[in-house]
């Protein structure tokens, strides 16, 4: 596990140099939602994003897309099994592109549009830690609150809400917290990134 506060903004992955702006992987978590490429494409596609040259040991390549993606967190192993039901989906980087600048700008002063460089894991960071009243963070609670212990007003807005705001990918699937949220994102990427991998290596056997 990695501990910004103490560790610092890696920018590379044991030795490895990483591209390590927040648009790289931003691309790499487009690029695995697409449905039109096959995992070991799609795969192949974000190492091309974090990597100015992916190394010639795939493994550990593989190793370090997870681990950056993931901003330093390891997926211990009966750990990462898939969620018996699927966690609802706060955000989307494509749908939700406006809504992420204005509360950067407005909360930090800061344009990505225009930024020359911010580190995967700072711009993580501080869209963490955006002020529930951005609208964002609001659209997010929206899409992923549990109802059922509301009273039928709050109900009635939030699903009103949910209805305006509902992503285009959506399926559904079990309110979480945010921790809980983030966690099983990681787990998730993780596992993909696994599949890939193995096929991967398979392939070049």
């Amino acid at each position: 596990m990695n501990i910004l506060l103490l560790d610092g903004l890696p920018e590379e992955y044991k030795g490895i140099p990483l591209s390590a702006d927040f648009r790289n992987m931003i691309q790499v978590d487009l690029i695995m939602a697409a449905s039109d490429s096959s995992e070991v494409e799609k795969t192949i596609a974000a190492l091309n994003q974090l990597y100015p040259e992916i190394p010639s040991d795939i493994n550990a390549a593989m190793e370090g897309l997870v681990w950056f993606y993931t901003r330093g967190a390891v997926v211990e192993k009966g750990k990462g099994a898939a969620p018996k039901q699927t966690p609802k989906k706060g955000f989307s980087f494509e749908q939700d592109a406006n809504l992420i600048y204005a509360a950067f700008y407005a909360v930090y002063g800061l344009s990505l549009t225009t930024v020359e460089f911010l580190h995967w894991w700072e711009f993580m960071a501080l869209f963490e830690g955006l002020p529930e009243t951005t609208l964002i963070k609001q659209v997010m609670y929206w899409r992923t609150a549990d109802v059922s212990g509301m009273t039928k007003n709050e109900r009635k807005h939030v699903l009103k809400m949910r209805g305006l705001f509902a992503l285009k990918d959506a399926d559904g699937g079990q309110p979480l917290t945010v921790e809980e949220l983030n966690q099983q994102t990681k787990d998730r990427v993780a596992q993909r990134f696994a599949r890939a991998r193995a096929m991967l290596l398979e392939k070049g056997k």
